[in-house]
């Protein structure tokens, strides 16, 4: 059976960079010679941006979009997108071409050494081109060290790439405040990382301040850190869908 790779990106306000996004995906995806399918998660988007999925999605139906009801954070987006995901690989990544499409290849070739996760990281000169999620990704490589059951060494990173057997076990974790990354240390796996290419945006700006990052670190201890109480976790809805076309 022909291997698939599920591309899973959250979405908002990215109407001028998706056209390109799904070019550059399909084109990655075709000279790997398997079966794909791209899943948008628009994520209460202010911009024209679910009109451009639909656009993408009547070009191409394996460009599957879906509309949630207002914005839930990224992290509830992608578990939104990961719970339609069917392939043997799923890939996680941003929707601001800031993650080379093509660099997928270097994800699935090391998974396919029998890792459950791969990480895909930027050149230590590219992540301190934005000093302060450089920043915060020490911060919260701290935490994830001190709190999280992360093995040593490893670093996470938002562009990502999963086995469909620890997909299976993340997509039914239920907590309202989702962080993608703590829930697969809840689990044990085998990870790698790895080093890829890393642009500069093409178009807007990062939806995270410094504040904004602490604030999300600091969630994530409350509701993943050692000793936590399943019952201390809120269970409100994840998301909500609007709209979608799979």
């Amino acid at each position: 059976m022909m291997e698939k790779i599920s591309v899973v990106v959250p979405v908002y306000n990215s109407q001028k960079t998706l056209g390109m996004l799904c070019y550059y995906l399909q084109e990655t995806l075709n000279k790997l010679n398997l079966d794909f399918e791209i899943i948008l998660v628009d994520d209460g988007s202010k911009d024209d941006s679910f009109s451009k999925m639909l656009d993408l999605h009547r070009m191409e139906p394996r460009i599957k979009i879906i509309q949630l009801k207002r914005n839930y954070g990224q992290q509830n987006a992608i578990m939104c997108g990961l719970r339609y995901a069917t392939g043997t690989y799923t890939v996680i990544m941003d929707d601001d071409l800031q993650n080379p499409p093509e660099e997928i290849v270097k994800l699935w070739q090391k998974i396919r050494e029998g890792y459950d996760v791969v990480y895909g990281l930027p050149s230590l000169a590219a992540k301190k081109d934005q000093r302060y999620r450089y920043w915060g990704a020490v911060l919260r490589d701290l935490l994830f060290n001190l709190m999280i059951n992360k093995p040593a060494g490893i670093k996470v990173s938002s562009f990502r790439i999963l086995h469909k057997n620890l997909l299976a076990k993340i997509i039914v974790d239920r907590t309202s405040f989702v962080y993608i990354s703590a829930i697969i240390f809840k689990h044990r796996v085998k990870v790698a990382n790895i080093e890829v290419n890393h642009h500069k945006r093409e178009s807007g700006h990062s939806n995270y301040s410094i504040l904004k990052l602490v604030r999300l670190y600091l969630k994530i201890l409350l509701n993943y850190g050692p000793g936590i109480s399943k019952f201390a976790r809120t269970t409100r809805p994840q998301y909500e869908i609007a709209n979608n076309k799979l």
